[in-house]
């Protein structure tokens, strides 16, 4: 319906325009006015009832009351240009009007910023970049020319032909500044942030052409209109669902595409305005170049933030790339390897071995009566006994030497070019005999360890039939006895036992 009323009314805007004579025209673009902010205020209305967040339906609740302010000074005005040919500036209509920006301002204000965690000086080089370029653009083409026209407008007119384009500009950074910190795809946004933009490019044009004294409405009205069927438009499209953890995350780092894009977007047109302006033979004033010269400087602050902020980034994803390798190798408990880290370098070492002819040995420990003192003194000091034991492992074998956590009470040493692994293994069981002081208390644990090793002139195997052969001697050192050592070689015919 709303969409349909739009089309009708800009038809009949321009088919005034060309069929009809002037005073006709600029009634019909009155009553066209009027009729646009009426819809965009009742499209804008019924938004209001997708809206699912707070914040959201407080920023439709506000946009429709400023559509709503402007068509009550626009029906004021078209009663006013119905009743005589004299049209006073300023008039009540002025107030319906000046409420319109003031309504949205405060929509724009409040809407949340989904995703916009962006730094805070950021955030401020950003507002400063819009609002000086915008400024700078609304002064070179009409803040400069109504301020310096000489008419007969004084006082209260003056102001309010200066205020209209000032007011526009607070307007359009504002929709700028909430596209860059909601970014993502919100059209309904974009659509009122084209709107305002109309809006304020017909202000504008009406305040210059009104100090110049040329107004008589035409071309310069189809802003307005625009302007509140595109709001309009943007009350009839659906509210986006809530994104995602994972948008939000993108969303918080700001790497959406609207995100890096629309603060230049002001800066780009004003350095264009201010290079036609030039090329037209038209000095900038002091106050000029320094308003440009500003815009500039912003741009490379915000640049530089920009970054600053990448880098932090990469530091943030190389950390928690870090974190989630730790996460994935390495026992959370002890620090050790776990599973997957200790198979794969065993099997790189066993590639070395059928390479290279390198000698290669597994050990394989299983702590005596652990579940004991899980049962007896609680699962905290369970856990620190694991703890104390890979130190004392790891403090027991080479620096080269993998040490891994294979799970619950079982560990796991990996020898690369080893001498004799029998002589590492009693090294690791002589250190474990040294009581561990646990929760105040002295407490005991042994190992039972089986031995597997390949020597330089054995065939190759495979890492789980390695790993196989040390877990089958180290339960043959249990049944032998706890506590005990056992050895698996391929060359050897069973396995050699050596108790306590």
């Amino acid at each position: 319906m709303a969409v349909a009323l739009a089309l009708a009314t800009a038809l009949l805007f321009v088919v005034s325009l060309l069929l009809w004579p002037a005073q006709a025209a600029s009634d019909i673009s009155d009553v066209a006015q009027g009729v646009a902010a009426l819809t965009a205020s009742g499209a804008a209305a019924r938004h209001v009832r997708r809206c699912t967040d707070r914040r959201t339906r407080i920023t439709w609740i506000f946009m429709a009351a400023a559509c709503l302010s402007w068509a009550l000074g626009e029906t004021y005005w078209c009663w006013v240009t119905l009743r005589s040919d004299v049209v006073p500036f300023p008039s009540l209509a002025d107030v319906g009007f000046l409420g319109f920006s003031v309504l949205m301002a405060v929509g724009l204000l409040v809407h949340p910023a989904r995703g916009g965690r962006i730094l805070f000086l950021q955030r401020v080089f950003d507002g400063l970049l819009a609002a000086g370029s915008i400024g700078l653009v609304s002064w070179l083409t009409t803040l400069g020319a109504i301020a310096g026209a000489e008419d007969d407008s004084v006082g209260l007119q003056r102001l309010l032909l200066l205020a209209y384009p000032s007011i526009d500009v607070s307007l359009v950074v504002l929709a700028v500044l909430l596209l860059i910190r909601t970014g993502g795809n919100r059209p309904a946004l974009y659509l009122v942030s084209a709107g305002v933009l109309a809006l304020a490019v017909s202000d504008s044009a009406f305040a210059y052409l009104a100090a110049m004294g040329f107004y008589d409405g035409g071309l310069t009205d189809l802003g307005w209109i625009g302007g509140f069927l595109l709001v309009a438009l943007a009350g009839t499209c659906p509210e986006p669902p809530q994104p995602s953890p994972s948008v939000r995350a993108a969303d918080a780092a700001g790497v959406t595409v609207p995100s890096s894009v629309l603060p230049y977007v002001p800066v780009v047109v004003a350095l264009s305005v201010v290079a036609g302006v030039t090329l037209l033979d038209r000095p900038l004033t002091k106050a000029e170049t320094m308003a440009a010269c500003g815009v500039v400087l912003c741009l490379l602050a915000r640049q530089y933030l920009a970054v600053r902020d990448n880098v932090h980034l990469v530091r943030q994803l190389a950390a928690r790339d870090q974190e989630l390798r730790r996460q994935a190798f390495f026992d959370s408990l002890t620090g050790l390897a776990n599973r997957s880290l200790f198979r794969d370098r065993l099997e790189h070492v066993l590639e070395l071995h059928s390479r290279d002819c390198r000698p290669v040995a597994v050990l394989f420990l299983d702590l005596d009566d652990f579940k004991a003192v899980n049962d007896t003194r609680g699962h905290a000091v369970g856990d620190d006994l694991l703890v104390r034991v890979a130190e004392r492992i790891t403090g027991a074998v080479r620096t080269g030497d993998t040490v891994a956590r294979l799970g619950g009470d079982e560990f796991a040493v990996l020898l690369e070019d080893a001498g004799d692994p029998m002589h590492t293994a009693a090294r690791i069981r002589e250190a474990l005999r040294r009581p561990f002081s646990l929760a105040g208390a002295e407490h005991t644990i042994e190992a039972s360890v089986g031995v597997a090793a390949l020597t330089a002139d054995e065939a190759p195997v495979t890492a789980d039939a390695l790993l196989a052969r040390s877990d089958a001697a180290m339960y043959a050192a249990k049944r032998a006895g706890k506590a005990g050592l056992a050895a698996d070689y391929a060359t050897v015919s069973g396995a050699v036992v050596q108790s306590g």
